[in-house]
């Protein structure tokens, strides 16, 4: 087994904290000075073992994407990871998807190394909770095309649907629908060419009825047995990419997705009781107005309790994904919701650096897992992301003694930092009122006020430019400071 050797630069803190239900939180960082990382794939084992993976490439060289995976035990200490390509390939995993309680399928997209990136196809690899692979397949699309990504869905019958997305050079989106036995021996696959097309959800319906949403056109799209599409349905309320989905029946389930009215980005979840009639949904969202905010990039909604359910994105994301065009401070964001899509909590963790959410799984013990990527723009100059993962109980808390200053898990936001003549403060929906003070660099009160809407925007136009410290409080339990800087 190919291990990846860079570890010894890895820094991570594990707290665990045994609270009610056995639920333990923890904190854990890798960082790599000289590699560029993102993890893109999260799965928890039958034992508690944390499994994630993804992307990583050595900044500054000619070198491809390789994928990897680590294995962290349930109390978040490092475990084992893996390192591994196609030869001659850029290769990045793009899921992990459990066969049995002992083994995984590992799906990876290849392509050419160099533009115009085509000869592409997927890797398809088996992978043990020891973190041995084998029974290697490879799946070539067309030399012509470039891998846009993929996605697999375990069927009832132990069957692998799967859809290539691929491109021309000139960026049409096709799919391959193919699926496979659980060996990955190929039973049927099709090209489909009608009109752009990717799907980030699959489902087998039943022997000769297959269901896909359609990235690309916001709909969901059924099949006949040879892959012919017979039904479509428009996505209702607006609902675009990047979606993510959690079945809680053979024949319904909840969608959270990018919600923009008037341009604008928000967390939009929807509870759908049927797969393609929309009559009888529920709807709610989460966002502000003058940000945007964005589902998690692969997975942002789970549950193991309906009337837990955990939906999780990137409050205050850049237009661009690469972080370092864009250096802002981003969070985390956590809602839990009930069954009705009703929000009982939101929480957020960053603000010093640029955070990016990718996945969000809720664990056994009544928690929740989140991965995503940090760039801290303010003390690196070259735009390199570190891989953060968290794990909350089901409050989203992290509890216990917490070292380091990477989560800053916070109950309202404070913002822009640095700021001029407006400041303008986030309170979680717990929280419908609260006490602002403001204090100077000598610790005099220069600003009091009762804040009583979730957003607020404060004139600070009067007071000279400097460094202050800010307090939050309620009698509902919001206890927030920190520093605010007036330029």
């Amino acid at each position: 087994m190919e291990k990846i050797k860079y570890l010894v630069l890895a820094v991570f803190l594990q707290t665990a904290t045994i609270v009610c239900a056995q639920q333990t939180t923890w904190e854990f960082i890798h960082r790599t000075p000289n590699d560029d990382e993102e993890s893109i794939a999260l799965v928890e084992g039958s034992d508690g073992s944390i499994y994630f993976g993804g992307r990583t490439i050595a900044l500054g060289r000619e070198y491809s994407y390789k994928s990897f995976v680590f294995k962290l035990d349930k109390y978040g200490n490092f475990v084992d990871s893996i390192l591994f390509n196609l030869p001659g390939k850029w290769t990045s995993l793009s899921q992990i998807i459990p066969k049995n309680n002992e083994e995984y399928w590992l799906l990876s997209t290849v392509r050419d190394h160099n533009t115009p990136y085509l000869n592409g196809g997927l890797l398809l690899r088996n992978m043990n909770s020891d973190l041995e692979l084998f029974n290697q397949n490879v799946f070539w699309a067309d030399t012509n095309y470039r891998i846009a990504g993929g996605a697999g869905y375990k069927a009832s019958n132990g069957n692998l649907f799967i859809n290539l997305a691929v491109s021309m050079p000139v960026v049409i989106y096709h799919s391959y629908l193919i699926e496979t036995d659980s060996n990955f021996n190929i039973l049927k696959q099709k090209l489909l060419t009608d009109y752009p097309k990717a799907y980030s959800h699959l489902k087998k319906l039943d022997n000769n009825t297959y269901w896909g949403l359609n990235l690309f056109r916001n709909k969901y799209e059924i099949f006949d047995n040879d892959f012919n599409m017979i039904q479509e349905q428009a996505v209702p309320e607006l609902m675009t990419a990047s979606f993510s989905l959690k079945w809680d029946s053979d024949s319904s389930f909840y969608l959270l997705g990018d919600y923009i009215p008037n341009n604008k980005h928000n967390l939009g979840f929807i509870r759908q009781s049927h797969y393609f009639d929309t009559t009888g949904y529920l709807f709610n969202y989460w966002g502000r107005a003058d940000t945007l905010d964005y589902p998690a990039v692969s997975n942002g909604i789970d549950f193991r309790n309906k009337d837990s359910i955990f939906i999780g994105g990137t409050h205050n994301m850049p237009y661009a994904l690469d972080p370092g065009q864009q250096p802002v401070p981003t969070w985390f964001v956590i809602l839990q919701t009930d069954s009705l899509l009703n929000i009982r909590w939101e929480r957020f963790y960053g603000g010093n650096a640029n955070h990016l959410m990718t996945n969000l799984i809720a664990t056994r013990d009544g928690g929740c897992l989140i991965t995503g990527t940090r760039y801290d723009y303010l003390n690196d100059p070259v735009p390199q992301t570190d891989i953060i993962v968290l794990k909350l109980n089901s409050e989203g808390l992290l509890v216990g003694q917490n070292e380091l200053e990477e989560s800053l898990l916070h109950e309202a936001i404070v913002y822009p930092n640095p700021g001029c003549t407006i400041m303008q403060v986030r309170l979680a929906v717990q929280h419908p009122k609260a006490l602002l003070e403001l204090f100077d660099s000598q610790g005099k009160l220069v600003l009091s006020q009762q804040l009583h809407e979730k957003e607020s925007r404060i004139n600070t136009a009067h007071l000279p430019t400097g460094t202050y410290i800010y307090r939050l409080s309620a009698a509902t339990g919001l206890n927030e400071s920190g520093k605010w800087i007036k330029q």
